[in-house]
């Protein structure tokens, strides 16, 4: 009787080492996928990043300037493969602080949607206007002469 008790131990542990090295195949299986997936994906924002894009604009960096909301605001807009890739304000001497640091938003958004075409930000109107309208003014010195 000792003998088939010991029989029946020997076999669940055979067994369980067999399946717990089932386990960690699968496991490390697993691991390897995901670790090709995540260098799919890298690969593919590093191509997405490099590819032209067909646009009307020339890369480079262009400046354009436009009436704010106490005088001119400059900024200079940087596109990289035909994407806006850098805005920035060069010049606002004369704007009210306040409205202007609250239309400066803009400059990310303006960026995150590739488009001046955006909402001004309320309570700062004109300010938001002259960023818009500067960004615009930089983008026709940009557009490709066909």
């Amino acid at each position: 009787m000792q003998f088939w008790i010991k029989l029946c131990n020997c076999v669940l542990v055979v067994g369980l080492l067999c399946g717990y090295q089932a386990i960690q195949n699968h496991r490390t299986q697993e691991e390897e996928i995901a670790k090709l997936e995540a260098q799919l994906q890298q690969q593919a924002i590093a191509a997405e990043d490099t590819e032209t894009v067909d646009s009307p604009y020339q890369d480079g960096v262009y400046e354009g300037e436009a009436q704010g909301y106490g005088g001119t605001v400059a900024v200079e807009l940087t596109i990289e493969n035909g994407k806006f890739a850098d805005l920035t304000v060069v010049s606002a001497e004369k704007e009210d602080a306040a409205y202007f640091d609250a239309a400066s938003s803009l400059l990310d958004t303006i960026l995150e949607e590739q488009s001046t075409d955006v909402d001004t930000v309320s309570g700062a109107t004109f300010s938001s206007n002259g960023i818009i309208h500067a960004t615009e003014d930089a983008l026709r010195k940009a557009e490709k002469s066909e």
